[in-house]
């Protein structure tokens, strides 16, 4: 099967978990709990999860599966599927309708492929590589911004206490010399607002591959740059991410977050 096709399927299976989720949105069938510290897992987690995996499995017999909510399947192809079944699951517990499904498939260190579904607005963005970024069928770019000042930028404020520091130094440093900021609770959907020109660049800390994975392949396809805080590249062992729509745009927000970081060292 060509990553075309792959892609075809891929976006089907989102879809499907999609419309799962929806029916967890009213009603009793919420059931949100509590994982871990200021975190929280919904019954459509678990049940989107569970779909996802069965058709993974189903499609692509002996690829990995490395999943949010601990499914873990080894690999005997050395292709491994990265699955967040729901990106923004605060957002989703508080009726915010601000979230998404994701899938990516890594081969080696780096994600071929990527599809982020959002259920909501009926969005489907996808990508492969070398073959180009799409919303629904229709080729998207960048904004082609790279001027610091014209820049709309994503900047996350999260709730580990190592991320709420770095993302309260972010804002501290970026804000002020940045056209305007937002943080929508969902670092997938915004990779894919990168890629679309819906932001023009994103900063976000400590996060997982299954939550970058998809963003990223969009990212790049859509003419955008992601790399490390450091400037180094991306791989699936990444925790902090700056995407942007050109990499003039990426090195000075990443110049001034380096030497932000310095001074606090000072």
């Amino acid at each position: 099967m060509s990553h075309k096709d792959e892609l075809e399927a891929t976006a089907e299976i989102a879809r499907e978990a999609g419309r799962l989720i929806l029916t967890y949105v009213e009603g009793d069938r919420m059931q949100a709990r509590v994982k871990g510290e200021r975190d929280v897992v919904t019954a459509a987690d678990t049940a989107s999860e569970a779909l996802i995996s069965d058709r993974i499995r189903e499609a692509f017999p002996g690829d990995g599966v490395v999943a949010e909510e601990g499914t873990t399947e080894p690999a005997s192809t050395g292709r491994i599927w990265y699955i967040d079944p729901l990106d923004g699951t605060l957002n989703f517990a508080h009726r915010l309708p601000i979230w998404c499904v994701c899938l990516s498939l890594f081969e080696g260190d780096f994600p071929v492929l990527g599809v982020i579904h959002d259920p909501i607005l009926n969005e489907t963005f996808t990508a492969t590589t070398g073959q180009g970024a799409f919303l629904n069928g229709h080729s998207i770019e960048t904004s082609g911004v790279s001027r610091l000042d014209d820049a709309f930028v994503h900047l996350t404020i999260d709730f580990n206490p190592e991320s709420l520091q770095f993302g309260l130094q972010d804002v501290h440093t970026l804000a002020p010399r940045v056209l305007r900021t937002r943080n929508i609770g969902s670092a997938a959907l915004a990779l894919a607002y990168v890629a679309c020109g819906r932001f023009d660049a994103m900063v976000h800390r400590l996060a997982h591959t299954w939550d970058y994975g998809a963003g990223v392949r969009l990212v790049e396809e859509a003419g955008g740059v992601v790399t490390q805080v450091n400037g180094a590249p991306y791989t699936a062992e990444t925790t902090e991410v700056v995407a942007a729509a050109t990499d003039a745009l990426r090195e000075q927000i990443c110049s001034l977050i380096q030497d932000s970081q310095a001074t606090e060292l000072e």
